[in-house]
């Protein structure tokens, strides 16, 4: 923390800065987390992460539990680009994210947000994404936005407000976003389009992209803007992407969507609308059409209709939605013309649909039906011998039972097949037949209890086969992939009561391109991979299953596995020792056991010298494993995870070869203790994430603490969400720890800070405003005293004498002087010529004048002086030789250190102690004012202590002489003479001869006048 005081003296600036704590990158964050831009980073702990943060933003940051956002962001590191708040702000203050000016993706969700302040987002120029979620309630809530709130944002491409009501917002409210592209403003609670189409700035030339869902608009018309305003026409015709779905839209005027003439997409959900209202909309070409029911069975088109709208303009992808379609045949499908060439149909029940309505229209190239209640996908035989040539089939959650012979052979062209979730329990012969150029085929989650040796003899190009969530107990036919040499992903489904797998027999030989390959095992089985050549690129290896042996891990495959997955409690072993040992070119591990059934040894685990990412779950390093031992040579080791390992506690010698660990993610459901130093030798983390720990409430964590505060490199995540245990209850270990372990070293250190801060702020506040005051009262105290004590010492030593001395000394000492002149040393000449002479010499009464070059108590030297340029031997304000300190001390040292000085015959006094005590034996101050005299610091000295006085004594009257002209712009510098020029009668110094006269009359009148108290003294007194 740093202070920073602004000192001002005239002539002199000074900058005290107070440094009390120097800020550290490692303090314990409360609300915040920041996360790298690295791929480890993001798949281990990305899980935590509450919002969709894009990639290769980084670094990322997440804030939860925000209530204030100008201290809650203050964790939030200045290099993030990519930030995901949680809050429950009311408001967005101005310049609430200016201290984070590389951001590029802001996401804010608050539901208790009321205010957006102008100036809010300023100071983010590269912002390029902002989403702002206020609730998400369908009506919208009244957000106060105030003119100018997007002001700055001059790189922003996507906009999204979601939960509140524009129907308040400014006219000009989206005016600074000449960049965006995408404008999404969900569930505003609009009913009328218009009002959000005129919230649109003519000058977002870029804006391609328009949605407006769920808004609660109920009818398109073009009613204009308010005040009789059309449209923004000229950018809505730009427009290549419209969102309007799940909006209740009951009806579509003529004409009112004219200005669209060449969309790419449109979305809509209708209630209860005749379709002939969007073709008379006057809409020009659609791309892609989105149509949806708002609720079920609430949009019931006829397929007629639908046709001559794909018709007008132009639709080559048809989607429907929720939507009850009637006469599904081929004879309506020809009134499509050949320009579609995507149907999408979605929730609704076409169980007994006329499968041959492709031959109405056959160029349709994608169909996807899902959930539609399809029991027979018999497309080609309803076809009646006809070539489909469609290329991609999604047939997804469905009621399909089986796969009949040659039952896509009229498909040649289709290169993706979707036929998962359905209930297909079996492949009859030949029925994957005449897809040659089928390149994926997804099979997951039906029954298939056996594979056949001519399955997918007829899928050359196969590519992409997905088997998983298939309980395959019938076997698997050797050779039934012998066919597939350029497979790249295969997963196998639970194979269940197969106790012997052999991969080369299942391939006959193996396919060289494979990347991924996925095994679910049942109980018990052996692998075998066998003699195959060796993959052509690293492999993603996943074996899932109760139990997994091999007797020939040493094969061509598994060095080339580069990342390796063992979850759901596999066992897997090789010659009935832990895989590691044949694995010895992994990068990426992560493996799942049981602890409870197998009791295995994994510090075998240490010979991975080339791994990168390590995580384990429920292993048992309490009973079978050294976990020191576990972690040693893994040097290139930057991500480990550990979850549940039955650790009791972590010690440095675990973590002393990783050195290049970066990411440590640690859950345990049993106590852990933490050693002191434990992370110590782990020199490049960079996170270290608590995911759930559960401390003991106890101060020997207390370092855990301390190294987190004060660690510069390493971001501790979630420590702030951990509980410790305490008498049986959880309680968050952060505030319990600052409860029960703050020592008294601590809050001396708070308080001598606090104390330390005050003081110099006392400090530097005083000599700013009360540094001449203390000066004049210093020396008139010090004077007081010595004349106190000197009388006090002279009447002891003196005796009787003292009192008659005393008598001519007191009534002298009070009032010595009529006027004290104050003037610079430039008006001396004037002074001494003209006033003196004047005042002393001439006309009645003779004045005796206090003029400090003739009346003060100087040093008087008995030879010239070589130090000429000393401050201790002349000043140059008063023209004398003066010395500032009267001990022989100092007297000495001058004469040791400079031989050619002077020797001082008379010691005279200070300066200062001149100023104040022949100010304080004058009746009257004179100051003779010129720009000079407004230069000069002792000049402003003796102005000082006359004001000083003058106000302690209502008697003293000072007097003022402009002995030039000074304009009051010139004064106004100059607070207090300013003040008395206005407030007090002063005298200006004549040009003409003649009115001089009258000016030394004046002036000897005001000196010579007394006050009122003084002519009541005494007679004694005066």
């Amino acid at each position: 923390m740093t202070f920073v005081f602004w000192v001002w003296r005239p002539g002199v600036s000074v900058l005290l800065l107070l440094c009390v704590c120097d800020g550290a990158e490692g303090v314990i964050r409360r609300h915040c987390d920041c996360y790298e831009e690295d791929m480890y980073v993001q798949k281990d702990i990305g899980g935590f992460i509450q919002c969709s943060l894009k990639p290769g933003l980084g670094p990322y940051a997440e804030c939860t539990e925000i209530t204030d956002l100008r201290s809650g962001l203050e964790e939030v590191f200045p290099d993030v680009r990519s930030l995901c708040i949680l809050h429950s702000s009311s408001s967005l203050p101005a310049d609430s994210f200016s201290h984070i000016p590389l951001l590029e993706h802001l996401y804010l969700d608050g539901s208790h947000l009321a205010k957006v302040t102008s100036g809010a987002f300023a100071g983010l120029p590269k912002l390029r994404f902002l989403h702002i979620l206020v609730s998400s309630s369908w009506g919208g809530v009244n957000v106060t936005l105030e003119p100018g709130v997007f002001q700055g944002l001059s790189s922003l491409e996507e906009l999204t407000l979601a939960g509140m009501s524009l129907a308040l917002a400014p006219a000009a409210l989206l005016d600074p976003l000449v960049r965006v592209r995408s404008l999404r403003v969900d569930r505003a609670g609009a009913r009328d389009l218009g009002e959000l189409f005129c919230l649109l700035s003519p000058g977002m030339e870029k804006l391609e992209t328009l949605e407006l869902p769920d808004s609660m608009v109920s009818s398109i018309q073009n009613g204009g803007c308010s005040g009789s305003n059309p449209w923004p026409t000229v950018l809505l015709s730009r427009i290549r992407i419209l969102d309007l779905s799940g909006n209740p839209v009951r009806r579509v005027e003529p004409k009112s969507l004219s200005v669209f003439q060449n969309l790419s997409s449109l979305s809509l959900s209708m209630v209860d609308v005749w379709v002939g209202q969007l073709w008379g909309s006057g809409m020009g070409r659609v791309n892609k059409l989105y149509l949806s029911s708002y609720a079920l069975r609430q949009f019931t088109p006829s397929l007629s209709d639908l046709c001559t709208l794909v018709v007008k303009h132009g639709v080559e992808s048809l989607d429907l939605r929720l939507a009850l379609i009637t006469a599904f045949t081929a004879e309506v499908m020809k009134r499509c013309g050949p320009g579609l060439r995507q149907l999408s149909v979605t929730s609704q029940d076409l169980s007994g649909m006329d499968l041959g309505f492709w031959t109405g229209t056959g160029q349709i190239q994608g169909l996807m039906m899902v959930l539609t209640k399809l029991t027979n996908a018999s497309f080609c035989s309803a076809g009646g011998g006809r070539v489909w040539n469609l290329t991609s089939l999604i047939l997804h959650e469905n009621h399909l039972t089986e796969i009949t012979t040659d039952q896509f052979s009229c498909m040649p062209l289709l290169e993706r097949l979707d036929l998962s979730e359905n209930h297909i329990s079996s492949l009859a012969h030949r029925a994957l037949q005449g897809m040659p150029l089928l390149r994926v085929l997804d099979l997951t989650h039906n029954k298939i209890s056996m594979l056949g040796e001519d399955d997918f003899e007829g899928l050359p190009a196969l590519e992409v086969l997905l088997l998983e969530g298939n309980k395959i107990s019938g076997g698997i036919a050797h050779g039934v992939f012998r066919r597939q040499h350029r497979l790249q992903d295969l997963s196998l489904g639970e194979i269940d009561i197969i106790y012997q797998l052999y991969l080369n027999m299942l391939f006959l030989g193996f396919p060289t391109k494979l990347q991924h390959l996925l095994i679910d095992t049942g109980p018990g089985t052996y692998l075998t991979v066998g003699h195959v050549p060796a993959p052509e690129f690293p492999m993603l290896l996943e074996l899932r299953g109760k139990m997994i042996q091999s007797s020939d891990c040493e094969n061509n495959m598994f060095p080339m596995v580069r990342e390796l997955k063992v979850g759901d409690g596999t066992k897997f072993d090789c010659n009935n020792i832990f895989l590691a040992p044949y694995f010895l070119n992994l990068e990426s591990f992560e493996f799942s056991a049981n602890p409870e059934k197998f009791a295995t040894p994994y510090t075998t685990i240490n010979q991975l010298r080339k791994l990168k990412r390590l995580k384990l779950t429920n292993l048992n390093f309490s009973n079978h494993t050294d976990p020191s031992v576990t972690f040693r040579n893994l040097t290139e080791l930057r991500s480990l995870v550990l979850i549940n390992c039955r650790l009791n506690f972590l010690t440095r010698s675990m973590f002393t070869d990783l050195v290049s660990l970066r990411v440590l993610r640690l859950y345990s459901e049993s106590p852990l203790i933490l050693l002191e130093g434990v992370f110590i030798p782990l020199l490049s983390l960079s996170t270290l994430v608590f995911d759930q720990v559960d401390f003991r409430c106890d101060c020997s964590n207390g370092w855990l603490l301390d190294w987190a505060d004060n660690s510069r490199k390493t971001q501790v995540v979630l420590l702030q969400r951990q509980q410790c245990i305490w008498h049986y209850q959880r309680l968050n270990f952060l505030s319990t720890m600052e409860r029960l372990c703050q020592t008294e070293d601590d809050f001396l250190s708070y308080v001598s800070t606090t104390a330390a801060v005050c003081t110099l702020l006392c400090l530097a506040l005083g000599y700013r405003f009360l540094r001449w005051p203390c000066v004049v009262l210093f020396f008139r105290l010090r004077g007081w005293v010595e004349r106190r004590v000197g009388r006090r010492w002279w009447r002891r030593r003196m005796g009787g004498q003292w009192e008659e001395l005393i008598e001519g000394e007191e009534g002298e000492e009070e009032v010595r002087y009529d006027a004290f002149v104050s003037f610079s040393s430039g008006d001396e000449a004037w002074v001494l010529g003209e006033m003196a002479p004047m005042l002393e010499e001439e006309g009645e009464p003779r004045l005796r004048l206090c003029l400090h070059h003739r009346d003060f108590e100087v040093c008087v030297c008995a030879g010239k002086c070589a130090l000429r340029h000393a401050s201790v031997c002349e000043n140059r304000e008063y023209g004398a030789i003066m010395v500032q300190s009267t001990t022989t001390n100092t007297l000495d040292f001058i004469d040791k250190q400079h031989p050619a000085c002077c020797v001082l015959s008379q010691v005279g006094k200070g300066i200062v102690d001149n100023i104040a005590e022949n100010i304080y034996c004058s009746r009257r101050t004179v100051c003779v004012l010129t720009r000079r005299y407004l230069r000069s610091d002792w000049c402003g000295l003796e102005m000082r202590v006359a004001t000083h006085r003058l106000l302690s004594e209502h008697s003293h009257r000072l007097i003022l002489i402009f002995l030039e002209h000074i304009s009051p712009f010139e004064l106004s510098a100059f607070h207090r003479l300013a003040k008395l020029a206005r407030t007090r009668t002063y005298l200006d110094w004549p040009q003409d001869e003649d009115e001089r006269v009258t000016f030394w009359e004046r002036l000897r009148r005001n000196i010579a006048e007394r006050d009122a108290d003084e002519l009541h003294d005494p007679p004694e007194a005066s």
